[in-house]
């Protein structure tokens, strides 16, 4: 089996969360609500708000276009694996995935989260079912994507979403949910090299075996993994989930430098 990209080195240290997308995050979600009290206060002037409103959108729009850049190319992204610590190697979020967040930050406490609509509410002329319905549906809209977007930042916060492979199996962490795969659970023969740069089905023969928290919506039988926003080589992943399905002898020096070395050879990638 021979890498589809240029060697990289397997070991590479990081934290769980990386402090940069963290920080920028933090800072957006400040941004944010300190502009909105101020405006809502009177405190900024028109020309004030108007200005910062439209730095925030512009931020918004950049951060999302890096996002989007991010997920461009995955038969381009690296193979290799993160050290996590004894035992356990990891495919964290990329920088993309913070980028993504961290527009959304900006934008759902940007100048556009108030449309018109809640101006009819103090419109006595309106008709009443627009006085009342319309805005109440815009406060209800506002109030899912503020729960979407904390949901997304304590993702962030917490280091997903990843893939960690342990001596017993693979641990899927998503945004909503975490699935623990066994080794032993997993069909033999597989993942096998998919089409797709952005997904991986996995094949599951004992799903009694299966550890499901949170929201997972993906088949016990058939898992997802959504790789948009893990910088690793699609292909790559699936060559080591199965070299470790069909090599039971190779679990137990798994996050070992002697278990990195022979994962290479068998890989062709050192």
């Amino acid at each position: 089996m021979a890498s589809p990209t240029a060697p990289a080195p397997s070991r590479v240290t990081a934290p769980l969360v990386s402090r940069a997308p963290a920080t920028a995050l933090a800072a957006a979600l400040v941004f944010g609500v300190v502009r909105m009290v101020l405006t809502a206060t009177g405190t900024l002037g028109h020309d004030a708000g108007f200005l910062l409103g439209t730095v925030q959108i512009l931020l918004a729009v950049v951060a999302f276009v890096a996002a989007v850049l991010s997920q461009r190319g995955p038969w381009h992204r690296p193979t290799r694996l993160v050290d996590a610590g004894p035992g356990r190697r990891r495919v964290p979020a990329g920088r993309g995935f913070g980028w993504f967040v961290f527009g959304q930050a900006l934008a759902v406490t940007g100048p556009t989260l108030y449309p018109a609509g809640l101006d009819l509410f103090r419109d006595p002329e309106a008709p009443p079912a627009l006085r009342y319905l319309l805005p109440a549906l815009t406060a209800l809209l506002v109030a899912v994507w503020l729960l979407l977007v904390a949901l997304l930042a304590m993702a962030v916060f917490t280091g997903r979403p990843r893939v960690d492979l342990t001596p017993v199996g693979v641990e899927i962490w998503d945004v909503s949910g975490q699935r623990s795969i066994p080794w032993a659970a997993m069909t033999p023969g597989t993942p096998a090299r998919q089409g797709s740069g952005n997904t991986l089905r996995l094949r599951v023969a004992r799903p009694e075996l299966v550890e499901r928290r949170g929201l997972v919506l993906s088949p016990v039988r058939a898992p997802l993994v959504t790789l948009g926003w893990l910088p690793v080589h699609p292909w790559y992943l699936a060559d080591v989930l199965r070299f470790y399905v069909d090599h039971p002898e190779e679990r137990a020096a798994l996050g070992t430098p002697a278990g990195d070395e022979r994962l290479r050879r068998a890989l062709g990638v050192g």
